[in-house]
């Protein structure tokens, strides 16, 4: 009986790694392309072009599908950084994450370097490339700061319909929510199950309590 192939095998060999990475790109872009078009239009600018003020957008809760984690593990996996203390680390932020709302959570993101710059920026998730204000940029960094976020519904219309086609690519159990969490909860998963054959049946465990923890967040956080 021939061996069973890995999650990581699948992801890099089945070419689905470099499928949605090129989704997750394009998303940007044209979320991007439309945010600008409607600053042109209203006359408004986008302080995220010329912003150099603290990172205060890589300290808060981000949230990530499935799909999006798949290029980010992969990329960790090349550079030999998947590391027990890296998974160490992205256990902690998820923890944190998911132990608070989104309104609570303060702490850099595990993918910064010690000099702010973002080491996965090109297989970042959507709603990293994609998270745009135009207010002042000095504003996301003061607590209480009154920011105003640009709308990006291209996010809205084309993840949930990638998250279901990419999950039934790869096989995996229907979990009555989407692959969907905090984003090192969703690395760590992927991490986790990248050496294993079983990965459908560990994604599905673990999947639907990643769903569960965002939705006691969310709820948490609208109070």
């Amino acid at each position: 009986m021939p061996a069973r192939l890995t999650f990581g095998q699948i992801a890099e060999g089945g070419g689905v790694r470099d499928d949605v990475s090129r989704v997750t790109r394009d998303l940007i872009r044209r979320s991007n392309e439309a945010a600008a078009a409607d600053a042109r239009v209203h006359l408004y600018v986008i302080s995220c072009d010329s912003c150099a003020a603290a990172k205060a957008c890589c300290a808060c809760v981000v949230t990530a599908y499935l799909y999006e984690a798949i290029p980010i593990a992969a990329r960790l996996v090349r550079a030999r950084r998947d590391t027990p203390a890296l998974r160490m680390r992205l256990r902690d932020a998820a923890e944190r994450m998911e132990a608070v709302g989104a309104d609570g959570h303060v702490g850099p993101c595990v993918f910064l370097d010690a000099a702010e710059r973002c080491t996965i920026y090109d297989d970042r998730p959507a709603v990293c490339g994609a998270h745009l204000v135009s207010s002042p940029a000095e504003h996301c960094a003061r607590p209480g700061g009154e920011v105003t976020a640009i709308a990006a519904p291209l996010l809205e219309a084309v993840q949930p319909e990638t998250a279901e086609v990419v999950a039934e690519a790869l096989g995996l159990e229907p979990i009555d929510a989407p692959y969907f969490g905090a984003l090192p909860r969703m690395v760590l998963l992927c991490l986790e199950a990248w050496a294993r054959p079983d990965y459908a049946r560990f994604l599905g465990e673990h999947g639907r309590a990643a769903a569960a923890a965002i939705a006691v967040m969310a709820a948490r956080t609208s109070r």
